[in-house]
């Protein structure tokens, strides 16, 4: 049986290395187009020598549609400002497309619904498998634990991430809105200053931007008697690589729609 093309898009990039790496190494899938922006250094450069494996004899390309040609599925890790535009290409290649890009707003996560109604999508904020049965046993507990206890979020990455909160962060935020009933009004950010005792909906999230750390994210539930929390710290990108990598091998044979890591990993 052949291997499954995949074409990674923000190829030069932390993710984009990790997923090279592991695309060497699987039984299902391997590489078949590296994309970077246009502009950048490393066009022409081989992916492999890059990912500090052997080389792949796939160069940095900028071209998307010939990208397109060569791949049965996209993987984009790419940049908020250049990911419309992969998206619109996909779509026009018909091409199932993971996306694992971070830092979308509102407006880009609607394009993406109306993009799924013509090719298939997986979307997360986190590809990690650990990470999505952090989400899972969160729900869980919200509602088991419901008004009796206090909840903080604590998001910690390293001090070059731009976006804060993490997009895994407002995802633990909307789970545990929905699994306690509670609104965005709820939630604060950060503390300073003077503040009144807690009001018992409060959901308060944290983060800190500091040293190397890949990801750590931990929900907290505090009641009087005894403290409860769930976390998941990311000890090397392969893990969100893993979990990319057997996204775009899911969509394969999917037809049109939105789906999530939980449709991934049956969850």
């Amino acid at each position: 049986m052949s291997k499954l093309k995949i074409g990674m898009v923000g190829a030069g990039g932390r993710m984009g290395k990790a997923i090279i790496q592991v695309l060497a190494n699987s039984k299902f899938s391997e590489l078949s187009a590296a994309v970077v922006r246009e502009g950048s250094v490393f066009l022409g450069f081989d992916s492999g020598i890059h990912a500090g494996i052997k080389e792949t004899h796939i160069p940095f390309t900028s071209n998307m549609h010939e990208a397109a040609k060569n791949s049965d599925v996209f993987i984009d890790f790419s940049t908020h400002t250049s990911f419309l535009s992969n998206l619109e290409i996909a779509v026009k290649n018909k091409k199932p497309l993971v996306i694992g890009t971070t830092g979308l707003n509102e407006e880009d996560k609607n394009k993406i619904k109306d993009a799924a109604s013509e090719i298939p999508i997986v979307f997360s904020p986190n590809m990690s498998i650990g990470v999505n049965l952090l989400f899972k046993l969160t729900e869980i507990a919200a509602k088991v634990l419901s008004e009796d206890f206090d909840v903080e979020v604590l998001d910690i990455h390293h001090r070059h991430k731009k976006d804060s909160p993490s997009g895994t962060a407002v995802h633990i935020k909307e789970v545990l809105l929905k699994a306690l009933d509670r609104k965005d009004s709820n939630v604060i950010y950060g503390r300073h200053g003077m503040y009144p005792e807690r009001d018992k909906k409060e959901i308060a999230m944290h983060t800190m931007r500091a040293g190397e750390v890949v990801g750590e994210h931990t929900v907290y539930f505090f009641s009087p008697e005894e403290r409860i929390e769930i976390a998941h710290k990311a000890g090397d990108r392969k893990t969100f690589a893993l979990g990319s990598v057997k996204a775009a091998e899911f969509l394969a044979d999917k037809k049109k729609g939105l789906y999530n890591m939980f449709d991934v990993l049956g969850l």
